[in-house]
């Protein structure tokens, strides 16, 4: 079957990691998910559902381009809008967690059961690193709406769980949210009308647009430069590693489809096109986050290879190695960081205090940590508990 899966994707069979797994509503079923840093990515190719043999690709959030293309003389900024072009905008790019719902549909095409799962994961998972099902839970106590889109539309639907419950790159004020951004019907991203028209209609949050820009190649890369430039004085602004942008999602649509651009401030902006990019930070800690919400187990796997190899998917692996010391430092510190939220949860736990009563919980551990720890403690149990 993997072989039928290779011809009719172009994908080599390297980037098909093979599952088996059962869905919340206790379906068996199994198959294949595509790790390639393409348009497949995160692909779920089902080769058996409930016994029985079959092969459906069922979509997920596709990666996301670069609007650059390389030159002799460097790098070019080129953004060519399609003929049939209705609608050109800007997009915020929230910085979380990818939730995409599916559905597993029988051989009549009957929707069997809606799945919400991570970019590179058939299901949704938990781990000592980030229970999903309860951010979900929290974030979308009533799934109805969800499921009835997706059962109703024959689509699957891409959103982003973002918020400081959920702490990635940015800093946010907002505890926990749930927001739409993606629509995939038949393989192909929605349009914006779409989007907008079925967010509207079952009531689901939006993602925001920042513009919305003249669709001519001129306009709209002027637009890009000037939003680049914008998303990195308010990070500047925000002081030294404190980030407040991650960046806006250029979308492109004709009447039923759209094309995807990323555009990100340069302080933080993934271009491994150019020849004076490196690996800072900030870089090692986004690969982090992206092993994790694939499955990754650092505890059952603390070897430093994964991350350098996930970095190599964005970067030359020769600057991958020659940054090893600074790789191995942010891995090591973030094993300390995760270490030590393990023992305050054991300390929570112990004390009998409901997490809800914080001034009680924060008196209490008081006791156990120095006073100059109280803020990182203050913080920790916000982000883990609300």
């Amino acid at each position: 079957m993997l072989e039928t899966i290779v011809q009719i994707s172009g994908v080599g069979p390297k980037h098909w990691n093979a599952f088996q797994v059962t869905s919340p509503g206790g379906i068996p079923f199994a198959g294949y998910v595509c790790r390639q840093e393409s348009a497949w990515l995160g692909t779920l190719a089902v080769t058996q559902l409930a016994g029985e043999e079959r092969l459906e690709f069922i979509p997920a959030m596709p990666k996301i381009s670069y609007p650059y293309e390389r030159h002799p003389d460097g790098t070019r900024l080129v953004i060519s809008a399609p003929q049939n072009i209705v609608d050109a905008r800007f997009n915020l790019k929230l910085d979380g967690t990818c939730i995409i719902f599916y559905a597993l549909r029988d051989k009549q095409n009957q929707a069997l059961e809606i799945i919400p799962r991570t970019r590179l994961l058939p299901v949704l998972g938990h781990s000592r690193w980030g229970d999903w099902n309860a951010l979900l839970a929290e974030a979308l106590p009533d799934r109805t709406p969800v499921e009835r889109a997706v059962r109703e539309q024959n689509v699957v639907l891409a959103f982003e769980l973002w918020g400081y419950r959920n702490p990635h790159l940015i800093r946010y004020d907002t505890p926990l949210a749930l927001t739409l951004h993606t629509v995939i019907r038949e393989r192909k991203v929605a349009s914006y009308r779409l989007l907008a028209d079925l967010a509207h209609r079952y009531g689901l949050d939006l993602i925001p647009s920042i513009e919305v820009v003249e669709p001519s190649a001129e306009a709209l890369v002027s637009a890009y430069r000037r939003w680049q430039a914008e998303m990195e004085r308010r990070n500047l602004a925000a002081g030294e590693e404190t980030y407040v942008e991650e960046g806006a999602v250029l979308m492109l649509s004709t009447p039923r489809t759209a094309t995807y651009f990323k555009c990100k401030p340069p302080s933080i902006e993934e271009i491994h096109f150019q020849p004076d990019q490196h690996i800072g930070k900030e870089h090692i800690q986004q690969a982090i986050l992206k092993l994790l919400e694939g499955g990754h187990d650092p505890a059952a796997d603390p070897a430093i290879e994964p991350l350098l190899a996930e970095l190599e998917k964005d970067f030359d692996a020769l600057e991958v190695q020659g940054q090893r010391k600074l790789v191995e430092r942010v891995w090591q510190d973030f094993m300390i960081e995760q270490a030590r939220q393990e023992w305050l949860k054991q300390q929570v736990a112990e004390s009998g205090i409901d997490p809800a009563e914080r001034v009680a919980l924060l008196r209490h551990l008081s006791a156990h940590y120095a006073k100059s720890e109280m803020s990182w403690v203050y913080n920790t149990l916000k982000a883990l508990y609300g």
